[in-house]
């Protein structure tokens, strides 16, 4: 893009609390050079500009997908997707639909919380493949692995012996392998096994892409194993920028050859940047492994806590000293309150992802204010009557209580965690200001609803703050790039 584009006769948001809104919007050489109405630009307009009349669309900055697992969500496109499966019975059902002799059989989105009856899949629900036909299945939260027999002879014995001991890999009454993987069994048992099958994003990235743009996202923050982080970096040589700005972390399992790069936050260029590392604290909702300070009231669920204080310590210290920003997946208060009293050991910037639960003695800690907090209200309307069930009603009024987490003064930003849930972030704002369960229009605890403004801004402005950009993107303002939609 060279020379002028001057956008004209529309309501363009600003970003600036001083001037929210203009009408006209002059861009020179790709950067915002003046804004403001209409008839305020004929003298400074060319003979040769390029002007678009917006005919009074609305015009936004860029929106930025602040949680996305790119590579995953890709391979979601191609996979068998289970889930619109109401009981276990139609998920093997659709999978018998599926299957053709072939040697992989993969899909995703199983939520047995949301089946006519909970009832955990099985690998003998599976029996009808063939020996030679190795199936995986990921849940819905992507921290659940439901695998046929054959998947077993490919582990590890010695870490699937510790997994089965530890509980990650249940038995049946039989004292055979039940078929499902849990929380850290899922990386260390399956991720080996599937590592190599390439997400299509990388032979076709334009085409994945342009599924982002669609939605109105320039800018997304990715979360993705180091590998996959090498192989975007080589693709962006390519790419340029028909790709949307590519901002990652990567998980703290492959901090070894990060480390051994040398690489810190920062690192990389306008276009594609290494922004740090990210560690699991606890597990989910829908996997019932969140940590929380109270009795689930369901049996079958076990709170989680990943690390001891002394571990979490180590990494924070470790973080530290390689100048690493670190990505905190937080579901549970307990999870809450063990990152707080760790975060002294830590100098850089940090996030916490997620975060569904904050009672109020952890909302009153004077931590918030030097914090961004990656919400993913897309994931409210189908976990409501869930939390309900296993947390408890008298509990539910510190779920997802987003209203309290915006005044606490956090940077707070959004992110639709695709795969898990769509990448549709006007979704997102629709779950964020009306609080519906799926299929209802019955707000839940709507004083703890955000605003439209809000939520626009957690897609554009605290974004570029939380990735340290706020200089160059996030806003309309004169100086800054034109990074911009046009509302449809």
């Amino acid at each position: 893009m060279a020379g002028q584009i001057f956008l004209y006769n529309g309501r363009i948001y600003t970003g600036d609390g001083k001037k929210p809104w203009v009408s006209a919007l002059l861009i020179e050489d790709q950067y915002i050079s003046a804004i403001g109405e209409s008839h305020e630009f004929s003298p400074s307009i060319s003979r040769d500009s390029i002007t678009i009349d917006l005919e009074g669309r609305i015009v936004l900055p860029g929106l930025c997908d602040c949680h996305i697992h790119v590579s995953d969500w890709a391979k979601k496109i191609t996979q068998l997707n289970l889930e619109d499966s109401s009981s276990r019975d139609e998920a093997v059902q659709m999978i018998r639909n599926e299957y053709k002799g072939q040697e992989w059989l993969l899909g995703w989105g199983w939520n047995a919380n949301a089946w006519d009856e909970y009832l955990m899949p099985r690998a003998s629900d599976l029996n009808f493949l063939s020996p030679h036909t190795k199936a995986v299945f990921i849940n819905k939260d992507y921290h659940t692995a439901w695998v046929n027999y054959p998947v077993f002879d490919l582990m590890d014995t010695r870490i699937l012996m510790k997994n089965i001991q530890n509980g990650r890999v249940p038995l049946d009454t039989s004292g055979k392998p039940l078929g499902i993987i849990k929380e850290d069994a899922l990386n260390e048992l399956i991720s080996p096994i599937i590592r190599n099958m390439e997400s299509p994003v990388f032979h076709e990235p334009e085409k994945i892409f342009k599924e982002l743009f669609k939605q109105g996202i320039t800018t997304v923050h990715a979360v993705e194993e180091y590998d996959n982080f090498i192989k975007y970096q080589d693709l962006y040589q390519d790419l340029s920028k028909r790709g949307p700005r590519f901002r990652s972390y990567i998980y703290w399992d492959d901090y070894k050859p990060v480390e051994s790069m040398m690489m810190s936050s920062g690192g990389g260029g306008s276009w594609f940047e290494f922004l740090g590392m990210k560690i699991f604290l606890d597990g989910s909702l829908g996997s019932r492994s969140a940590a929380i300070r109270f009795d689930y009231t369901d049996t079958t669920a076990q709170s989680f806590l990943k690390y001891s204080r002394e571990e979490l310590d180590g990494i924070l210290s470790k973080a530290s000293r390689n100048h690493w920003d670190m990505m905190v997946h937080v579901i549970g208060d307990a999870a809450l309150e063990q990152i707080f009293n760790s975060l002294h050991k830590y100098d850089g910037k940090c996030r916490l992802e997620h975060v569904q639960y904050i009672p109020e003695d952890l909302l009153n800690r004077t931590l918030w204010r030097n914090l961004t907090i990656c919400i993913n209200p897309s994931h409210l309307p189908g976990d409501i009557h869930l939390a309900e069930k296993i947390w408890g009603k008298d509990n539910c009024d510190h779920a997802y209580n987003y209203r309290d987490l915006w005044n606490t003064g956090a940077n707070v930003i959004i992110g639709s965690d695709a795969p898990v849930e769509t990448v549709n972030p006007w979704k997102a704002v629709h779950a964020a200001v009306f609080r519906y369960p799926e299929k209802e229009e019955k707000s839940w605890y709507p004083e703890q609803s955000l605003t439209i403004d809000e939520c626009i801004d957690a897609l554009t402005i605290h974004p570029s703050l939380a990735a340290g950009k706020e200089h160059l993107v996030g806003k309309l303002l004169p100086g800054m790039l034109a990074d911009m939609i046009v509302i449809s």
